[in-house]
């Protein structure tokens, strides 16, 4: 058997929505391969998920216990290493992020199977699935060619638009048990208050702010614009790092990749790993009192100024506009 597996996890009763956009790409292989198109998911409440998990699938897997939660390396690493056993495909995609980067490289290791991590674009050379990256730090994209089966490579979801399609997918859940002898064991877990207003990730409007700001005195200055907008809020990983903001927060490479319809960056000198998480965003407007400042490179709309003379204006006409309504 042969085919194109998308493995996906499981939040708040459904798929996330990485899974979704990670479909695009595996559905495009698999047309390329004309071999079968597979999803699968793995978490607590997987089997009621895979309902939910349309994508045009031949077949979704599910891989549900309540051992998935919270998570651990190991439980999924198990729990996916059965997945590829049972449907044997010649390519497996997972969408790029803080878990998939920890188990994934071990599921690799332990098939002895080939894979890149974070891609934005896949394509298939003959029976080769060759890939495009982000490298040193953000600043150029490499391309590599994966030989094998199975092929393995961790997706940048946000470069690939979500995928419905209504199918009438065979579903097959399997069994896996937990870890014998876990090396991990997780005692507590504590979870941030989420932040006001979209999901980052999901976002279509984002403000995002950098050093340039000037410190957490002056973060209002973003909230605000944020809170008037309806929009997420974002910032560069200085900022994080300086813990002016929690560090879910941050955008770039080491952060969270985003496509918004809209990226308004204050105060963000635009260095390379900043500029690799918003390669998807459709507008980016700066607002930097440094002319030469490398994100004027990135931004279709560039102001050089004091963003505290542009930025308070800005936010009080969007308030007027939207009170007009």
């Amino acid at each position: 058997m042969a085919g194109v597996l998308v493995v996906g996890e499981v939040n708040d009763g459904g798929p996330v929505p990485a899974a979704l956009q990670v479909a695009s790409a595996g559905a495009t292989l698999a047309e390329a391969l004309g071999e079968p198109f597979m999803g699968a998911l793995i978490g607590r409440g997987a089997g009621s998920a895979a309902q939910a998990f349309r994508c045009g699938f031949a077949s979704v897997y599910s891989v549900d216990g309540g051992h998935y939660q919270p998570y651990t390396a190991e439980a999924y690493v198990l729990a996916a290493q059965a997945l590829i056993e049972a449907s044997a495909p010649s390519v497996v995609l997972f969408a790029h992020g803080a878990d998939t980067r920890e188990w994934v490289p071990r599921l690799a290791a332990r098939m002895k199977a080939g894979l890149v991590m974070d891609c934005t674009t896949l394509a298939m050379e003959g029976d080769v699935l060759v890939v495009t990256k982000p490298v040193n730090g953000g600043g150029v994209f490499a391309e590599f060619a994966i030989h094998g089966t199975p092929c393995m490579a961790t997706v940048r979801a946000s470069a690939f638009p979500r995928r419905t399609a209504e199918n009438r997918a065979e579903r097959i859940a399997l069994a896996v048990s937990p870890p014998a002898d876990p090396r991990v064991a997780v005692l507590n877990e504590e979870t941030l208050a989420p932040s006001a207003g979209p999901r980052l990730k999901d976002a279509k409007l984002i403000v995002a702010g950098g050093r340039g700001v000037g410190g957490p005195d002056h973060w209002h200055y973003i909230e605000a614009a944020s809170a008037a907008l309806g929009a997420a809020t974002g910032c560069s990983r200085p900022v994080a790092d300086a813990g002016w903001v929690p560090s879910s927060q941050q955008v770039g490479l080491s952060g969270a990749s985003v496509a918004p319809e809209l990226y308004l960056a204050v105060g963000i000198s635009g260095a390379a790993q900043h500029l690799a998480g918003i390669t998807a965003a459709k507008m980016v407007v700066a607002i930097n009192n440094s002319p030469d400042a490398e994100i004027f490179f990135r931004a279709d709309y560039g102001i050089v100024e004091d963003y505290r003379e542009v930025l308070p204006a800005f936010t009080e006409r969007v308030k007027q506009l939207r009170a007009s309504k």
